[in-house]
């Protein structure tokens, strides 16, 4: 949006007769005016100028698709679900385009740490109790977030219009609560019911999913979605609770068998996160996905899949396979995964995945697996298997 600001954009939208809803009550202002407190989220480097088409969700609240993002760990480019924040004003959701949007990160903001919590344990509370729905969830943002006070217990009337039918809420305050308490860690007969959710709940950093927000001027909240998962995979032998940079060099030779930390060697010295894994000669390799392991550092990742490298003869076969639970962001209906293989720890065109020279060598794909083919190669290798993942659930335990 020009300036970052919607006065002009309502305009617009309201010139194109677009359907609005969300956020559901059309008001004159512009969200830049819309939330009197000012949250300390930060803008994501390469996600400045943003592109969203904002249309009814299924699953979720909205649909959004995101556009004209440059490479970064936190958010990229495809369609993902969406909440509201500022439950008052308007927003289309008719496949309205909005353009020059910053996105930013919720990470280290004390007003959004119910919100992150609330996501982070969002599988398992839909496990715990399957009938609750998106409904459920977007009313729980709304009471969580301090920006614009919400009582899911106010006169029917004054609720969103979506969230009422036949003068009767259509969500169940039951389930609302029953996610509020699990987020604040309040003992109840249905929380308790529930192996482990409770513990879980009170698990901190180690049970929140960091949030973005879209659209965000000084005081401006718009939408909400939940951040990317970018996954490299490791040639390492460290355990996933490693708390170091695995990958990390000595005299430009990696510590670990394969895996060289892009910003721990010398060669690289690119201060975004991720490993190339290398040399490998003829064989058969397989390394675990990690995601959202910053600085290479295992202990702040969660492990997301695998990645199967054969090499025969001349050619390179690349497997990707999701963990259960979690797919690859799926972007214009590929799966978000990138590839390169070659001689330099590095390909000529930098640490950017989208630009991975071997991006179209893709022989199959779906959400949960990928398979590469390099043909004409010889050598020792080097290996960078990049994905951004989607959705979570940790494995129960015995």
């Amino acid at each position: 949006m020009t300036k970052r600001g919607l006065l002009i954009l309502i305009t617009i939208i309201f010139a194109s007769v677009l359907t609005f809803a969300a956020c559901d009550v059309i008001s004159e202002k512009g969200l830049e005016d819309s939330l009197e407190t000012v949250p300390n989220v930060t803008l994501i480097k390469g996600a400045e100028n943003a592109s969203i088409t904002v249309s009814s969700g299924t699953t979720s609240n909205f649909s959004l698709k995101l556009d004209n993002i440059e490479w970064n760990t936190l958010i990229s480019n495809g369609t993902r679900e969406g909440y509201c924040i500022a439950w008052k004003d308007p927003i289309s959701r008719g496949n309205a385009t909005y353009d020059g949007i910053g996105v930013y990160s919720t990470a280290g903001d004390k007003q959004f740490e119910s919100v992150n919590r609330l996501f982070g344990m969002k599988s398992a509370l839909q496990k715990a109790d399957p009938g609750i729905t998106w409904r459920e969830i977007q009313i729980a943002v709304w009471e969580l977030l301090p920006f614009q006070k919400f009582d899911m217990n106010m006169p029917v009337n004054e609720l969103p219009s979506y969230m009422r039918e036949n003068g009767q809420p259509n969500f169940s305050k039951d389930k609302v609560q029953f996610i509020l308490d699990a987020v604040k860690g309040n003992s109840t007969a249905k929380t308790m019911a529930v192996p482990g959710l409770m513990q879980n709940s009170l698990n901190g950093d180690n049970n929140t999913k960091t949030m973005c927000v879209i659209g965000t001027k000084e005081d401006t909240q718009t939408l909400i979605v939940p951040c990317d998962e970018t996954a490299f995979a490791y040639g390492g032998t460290e355990e996933a609770d490693y708390d170091g940079v695995a990958g990390a060099t000595d005299g430009g030779t990696s510590l670990d068998p394969f895996a060289h930390c892009f910003p721990d060697d010398e060669e690289i010295s690119d201060n975004r996160w991720g490993w190339t894994n290398g040399k490998l000669g003829h064989g058969t390799y397989n390394f675990p996905l990690y995601a959202g392991a910053a600085q290479c550092n295992l202990s702040k990742g969660q492990y997301s899949g695998n990645v199967e490298i054969v090499y025969e003869g001349s050619t390179v076969t690349v497997t990707f396979t999701a963990a259960d639970g979690t797919s690859f962001l799926q972007n214009d209906g590929k799966s978000e995964t990138h590839l390169y293989v070659g001689l330099n720890k590095m390909p000529s065109s930098g640490a950017a995945p989208g630009q991975y020279p071997n991006n179209n060598d893709v022989i199959s794909s779906s959400e949960t697996e990928v398979v590469y083919e390099v043909t004409d190669v010889s050598g020792e290798i080097y290996v960078i298997a990049h994905a951004v993942m989607t959705g979570y659930e940790a494995p129960e335990e015995d």
